[in-house]
């Protein structure tokens, strides 16, 4: 039972890696001005480097000023073994001339070319040959170069959200995981869905949870979303005050080939950095135990958006396609704008979409086009790019359609560019 305790405390840290990245890209850029307490965590982020094994050789040198990429690791130590597995891998992408991040989350079972080990889940890359190899797994993978490496111990998880005052979430959906919960009274297992204020452990439970139809797929978008949160609120005049003690406490849990003045430039950079600076995606692919086959086209094309400096898309997760023959849609006129219902139907139907009714809406109150789900989000995502300008929203039970997806035309339609509809 002990060493169930601790395998779940461990796996706890290594779930929330997201989240603890963005807490140092983000709150050392605030903190800048703590110039005197960055240079002291220098030496023990140096301590916590030295059982990383030779990086030197494996990452490839930043152009000064230029983008460059950080691995962001979380390790699943297992007992007795001496090395460990990559539980959550995400590749950040950093433009400091720019002010911008992209953040490319791996899920841990995919399919890779490990070197010298053949085919196996790239997770076990660190197992095999530790950050280095995992670096070269990483570069060859994605065909992009890794510049830096940081890897965070999570104990200081709690602390630092609490120390924030929580963090605002709109959780999505709602979570009720006593595996995911930090204590063994599971007194955070339960989060209700809505906007709301989380503290420490209860954000664990967000970052940390499993407990979906895609598993790690949905925990890897929630650490996005919390990423995203996190860099809107360090950034507010009541927790700038805070950095201080953040930052020093952060340098505790965190292992790195950065310098400490490699971080304070980044931080320069970054210290205005907002959610909407900040890309987030997931190379999506099919589960065929034991492995996830990324799908490569998609992929290469989240690398690209990366190394151009593109958004990865109008949405803020790029999700695996859906084939549009086995989605139904309805689609009404919300804005009063004779003939647009039909219009956009035929949009839809161009593009292989089942609209099943066409017709009005209660009101003609609409602004904007919606495109409305109550589950399959990933197929809103899809008919929303193909409509201009449509926002997506959680149906959340006030919308009534007995089809996948509801299409509410709105008064922006009077605005689209016929022509390159």
């Amino acid at each position: 039972m002990r060493a169930q305790r601790v395998r779940r405390r461990k796996a706890a840290r290594n779930a929330a890696l997201g989240v603890m990245a963005a807490i140092v890209v983000v709150v050392l850029g605030v903190g800048v001005w703590a110039y005197s307490l960055l240079r002291s965590a220098q030496a023990t982020m140096n301590e916590n480097s030295q059982a990383q094994g030779d990086l030197e050789g494996a990452l490839t040198e930043r152009v000064p000023k230029e983008p460059f990429n950080v691995l962001l690791l979380g390790q699943d130590s297992r007992p007795g073994e001496e090395s460990a597995r990559a539980d959550t891998i995400i590749v950040a992408r950093i433009d400091p001339e720019n002010n911008r991040v992209w953040m490319l989350s791996i899920p841990r079972d995919t399919r890779a070319e490990i070197p010298g080990r053949g085919v196996q889940k790239i997770n076990t890359a660190t197992f095999h040959g530790g950050p280095p190899l995992m670096v070269e797994t990483v570069q060859d993978f994605l065909g992009m170069p890794i510049h830096h490496y940081m890897d965070i111990d999570f104990d200081g998880f709690i602390h630092v959200v609490d120390s924030l005052g929580g963090v605002w979430i709109d959780v999505e959906t709602e979570i009720d995981d006593p595996k995911a919960s930090s204590h063994g009274s599971f007194t955070a297992s339960y989060i209700p869905q809505g906007y709301q204020l989380l503290d420490g452990d209860h954000a664990l439970t967000f970052v940390r949870s499993r407990d979906f139809p895609d598993a790690d797929f949905t925990r890897m978008r929630n650490q996005q979303q919390f990423f995203k949160a996190l860099a809107d609120q360090v950034t507010q005049v009541g927790n700038v005050v805070k950095i201080p003690g953040i930052v020093k406490e952060v340098s505790r849990y965190m292992s790195t080939d950065m310098s400490m003045n490699q971080i304070i430039d980044v931080a320069m950079a970054l210290r205005e950095m907002g959610s909407g600076n900040v890309q987030t995606a997931t190379v999506m692919g099919e589960w065929k135990s034991p492995y996830v086959w990324p799908d490569k086209e998609h992929k290469e094309f989240l690398v690209n958006a990366m190394l151009e400096g593109r958004s990865f898309d109008a949405t803020e997760t790029v999700e695996a396609p859906v084939q549009p023959s086995a989605v139904s849609v309805t689609v009404r006129n919300g804005a009063g704008i004779e003939g647009s219902a039909n219009v956009v139907a035929e949009i839809l139907r161009a593009e292989g979409y089942m609209v099943d009714e066409v017709g009005n809406a209660n009101q003609f109150v609409y602004d904007e086009t919606l495109v409305v789900y109550t589950s399959d989000r990933t197929a809103a995502l899809q008919v929303a790019a193909a409509l201009p300008k449509a926002r997506v929203v959680n149906s959340r039970g006030m919308y009534v359609f007995s089809t996948d997806l509801l299409v509410v035309v709105g008064k922006d339609y009077a605005t689209w560019e016929r022509a390159g509809d």
